[in-house]
């Protein structure tokens, strides 16, 4: 029985597939605990289109990691 589903695995694509998935959840992980996020973001990776998620959390929320922003000073411009 066992091996009646393995080797139904091997011959279609759900094997690469899940693969895949769990293939991107280690470096996703690691990309969140390195910018200061949990990593059990990286879990909504392995729902289809769920990796969408961590990375617009990421891209709208404010870098605990990052040093905090230093304010331009406004020179004057010259007219002629």
């Amino acid at each position: 029985m066992l091996q009646d589903f393995i080797d139904s695995l091997s011959q279609g694509p759900l094997l690469g597939l899940m693969l895949f998935q769990v293939a991107i959840v280690w470096p996703l992980s690691r990309i969140l605990r390195r910018a200061g996020f949990s990593p059990l973001w990286a879990l909504f990776s392995l729902v289809p289109l769920g990796h969408v998620v961590p990375i617009g959390v990421m891209a709208h929320s404010r870098w605990s990691v990052l040093p905090a922003r230093q304010t331009r000073k406004v020179k004057a411009r010259r007219t002629a």
